[in-house]
């Protein structure tokens, strides 16, 4: 099932791939961003069977075989899958490109060779691609001497010469390529040549294959724009080239993309060459880093997705475009952001309808109910999505749906992915970090806010040296929005996994859990009352977190503040994390409240505050809530039982309120929890 995020950005490449009669155009190469598990391979199967109607080359560059080492190897893959028949397009033209297979196999005086290409570099300059530069391919091919080694290179490399050139070019090359003595006989033609590109360049330095790559990459250009400019090809092909090429971030691919980009800008605005490129990486491949203008702000390529211009209009995919100072050089920037709540529905759908309905009973709406608590778990990751969904198919048929998403999101037992997820998404770091400091980086909100706590670090200056730029990084950390500031922040998932990790942490005797000794750090070094309360809440301490907000509800009585500032503090408390405990999975929400509220002992004026506290620090909030950009459990309460609870409180809370303007503000807000969020 496709997310309308895909189909978006397959009708963007579908429009760049058909043309018009008379129509040439150059269109950048196309980068798509995304961490492990955003779908990028995925996105790109899809696109390969979309495509096939079109002259087109799919390779994944970290997964080549051994025979593949250069950005040449890589290019003489997509002329031959390019090249290969379709049923409604004639076979492409590469005679420039398909000699100079040949002539780069040659061994040659140095300085002969690097004549030979400084003179073919000047013919492609020219702009005589074609007829002019086959001549000098042949030139160039009977003056670097007989080739070595090379089994039947001129027979392997004629499909990609249509009949028309073979007679100009098959009896000046063909006929002295047949003639290598190999034994006493012909050299025999191998199934596919091009895998043993690599000989090319056992002879030469770096520099000379650079060169000759950028000669044969520019050939190659130029002969596919021949191909759809001369000799009917403007009438007959009505499709451009399509190029996927996944993990472009490898050092091949890299290296590939880089020459590419170098190519097309060497041969400047007047070359149109027909190639549509959609590339995807991990991280920022160099090229991008040396076209980029300065520091790159975390999540700045998301602003590719733009909202729509009215209230029900369509999501618009517009990729930003990066170019050299002065042109030349460009690429065209995308990341690809998570999957809507809307698309997360979609994806539980079917699951919903294999599901018992004695896993559903008492769930209104169960396909928006499960689609709005995946999402809210995963903010949307895509591989994260459908391994929850997929894992909640794993259980007896009495199993409540809410219990089956607790036990697949806890940090340990027979039905967790937590252990699989974290692989996934945590791969990429250094490992001091994953195994040790991120669980306790997690308790955090923000990870400036981890990075800051000295002494949660103890000896080691590492961990927060590597959280400083973990906080610029696409692929680990995203952007949060609270008190109108942006903040760095872990995913919500990561998160989620992280803290069941440090839950399960062990102490030595007499010594604090980690848990609790890890919020008391941050709880020591909050620099407000309200992070302070946050951290107390999440050690445990419901008294404490009650206390702080109950004067701070004496404030907005006395008029010294507002029922709306008060109302964000308490939304940003009642996100505290709650420990994972094993015996918590068997407890109803609203036992899990009791049992919360008993262990408080608040005193009676601060009961109604602490009822508040601690129903809205279990249950999940609705879309409205102040602090919604920020992490949330939506499992301690994942039918809103505890709705009621708090609806009830801010009510009567408001009762005490003299002030028409913060009276309403409470009412307000208890209105919004009088719906389900789903």
């Amino acid at each position: 099932m496709q997310s309308r995020r895909d189909l978006m950005i397959r009708e963007f490449v579908g429009r760049r791939l058909v043309r018009a009669h008379g129509e040439h155009t150059r269109h950048p190469a196309l980068l798509l961003l995304g961490p492990r598990g955003s779908g990028k391979t995925t996105l790109a199967g899809r696109l390969e069977n979309w495509g096939r109607r079109a002259p087109m080359a799919a390779l994944d560059l970290s997964a080549l075989d051994d025979g593949v080492h250069h950005p040449v190897d890589v290019l003489a893959r997509i002329a031959f899958q390019l090249n290969a028949r379709r049923p409604d397009f004639p076979p492409l033209a590469l005679p420039s490109f398909a000699v100079l297979l040949m002539a780069l196999s040659a061994e040659a005086d140095p300085e002969s060779r690097d004549a030979a290409l400084g003179q073919m570099r000047e013919a492609l300059r020219a702009g005589r691609a074609e007829d002019h530069s086959l001549a000098v391919l042949r030139d160039l091919v009977t003056s670097v001497g007989v080739p070595m080694g090379l089994p039947g290179w001129s027979a392997a490399v004629v499909p990609l010469i249509q009949g028309w050139q073979r007679a100009r070019v098959w009896w000046g090359v063909h006929r002295r390529f047949g003639r290598v003595p190999r034994g006493g006989s012909r050299p025999q033609v191998p199934a596919d040549a091009l895998v043993e590109l690599n000989q090319h360049f056992r002879h030469g330095t770096a520099a000379q294959r650079e060169r000759a790559e950028s000669v044969l990459l520019q050939a190659f250009l130029a002969d596919l724009q021949g191909a759809y400019t001369r000799h009917g090809g403007d009438r007959a092909r009505t499709l451009r080239c399509l190029v996927l090429l996944d993990n472009a971030d490898s050092e091949l691919g890299d290296a590939f993309l880089q020459a590419l980009v170098e190519a097309r800008a060497a041969a400047g605005p007047e070359h149109c060459d027909p190639l549509v490129v959609v590339a995807s990486a991990r991280r920022a491949p160099e090229v991008l880093r040396q076209l980029e203008r300065g520091p790159r702000p975390l999540g700045s390529y998301l602003s590719c997705w733009q909202p729509p211009e009215q209230e029900d209009g369509p999501e618009s995919f517009v990729p930003r475009t990066v170019a050299r100072p002065g042109g030349g050089a460009r690429l065209e920037v995308a990341q690809l952001r998570p999957l809507d709540r809307a698309e997360v529905q979609e994806q539980a759908g079917p699951y919903v309808k294999r599901m018992p309905q004695a896993a559903l009973a008492g769930i209104t709406h169960p396909v928006a109910w499960l689609g709005r608590t995946v999402h809210e778990l995963t903010r949307g990751h895509p591989a994260a999505t459908g391994a929850v969904l997929a894992a909640l198919e794993d259980f007896a048929p009495d199993v409540p749906c809410g219990q089956r998403l607790r036990r697949v999101l806890a940090p340990e037992g027979p039905h967790s992915v937590a252990d699989e997820l974290l692989e996934l998404l945590l791969q990429d770091l250094p490992r001091e970090l994953a195994d040790g400091a991120l669980p306790r980086a997690a308790a955090a909100v923000t990870l400036g806010q981890a990075a800051s706590a000295a002494e949660l670090w103890r000896q080691a200056d590492a961990p927060p040296r590597l959280l400083r730029g973990l906080a610029h990084d696409d692929q680990h950390a995203e952007r949060i929005i609270f008190d109108g500031q942006p903040h760095s922040a872990l995913p919500a998932m990561v998160r989620t996994l992280l803290l069941g990790r440090l839950s399960l942490a062990t102490a030595p005797a007499g010594a604090r859990v980690p848990w609790v000794r890890t919020h008391e750090i941050l709880r020591d070094a909050a620099e407000s009352g309200r992070a302070g309360a946050y951290h107390r809440l999440a050690a445990g301490d419901v008294q404490g977190a009650a206390a702080y907000l109950y004067e701070r509800f004496l404030d907005v009585c006395g008029g010294g503040d507002s029922a709306q500032a008060w109302c964000a503090e308490l939304s940003f408390i009642q996100r505290a994390p709650r420990r994972w405990e094993a015996d918590t999975l068997e407890r109803t929400p609203g036992a899990e409240f009791q049992h919360r509220l008993a262990r408080a002992q608040s005193p009676p004026d601060q009961l109604m505050v602490t009822r508040l506290l601690v129903a809205g620090w279990i249950t999940t909030h609705p879309a409205s809530d102040p602090c919604a950009s920020l992490w949330s459990d939506p499992l301690g309460d994942p039918v809103a039982e505890l709705y009621p609870k708090i609806v009830d409180a801010l009510q009567t809370l408001s009762g005490r309120l003299g002030d028409e303007t913060d009276h309403d503000v409470l009412w307000q807000r208890a209105a919004a929890y009088e719906r389900k969020p789903w």
